[in-house]
């Protein structure tokens, strides 16, 4: 993935923030062909994502079976 408005060279050197800014950007503007989102590192940060609602319901449903309040 290319992102242009972010010094992703910075941003690395602290891997959780990364890892956050990496799901985010997977969730809202899509995925590369073949890109895949590690389970795992959404479980954890998904309470702190800055995702729409509607996206969020839609994960939860999936990864915990949870119904949408």
């Amino acid at each position: 993935m290319r992102n242009w408005s972010t010094d992703t060279q910075n941003l690395q050197t602290d891997p959780e923030k990364y890892s956050i800014w990496m799901l985010e950007q997977q969730l809202n503007y899509g995925l590369s062909e073949g890109e895949k989102i590690d389970r795992l590192l959404l479980e954890k940060y998904m309470p702190i994502l800055n995702i729409d609602n509607d996206t969020r319901n839609f994960l939860e449903y999936l990864l915990y079976e949870k119904k949408p309040s």
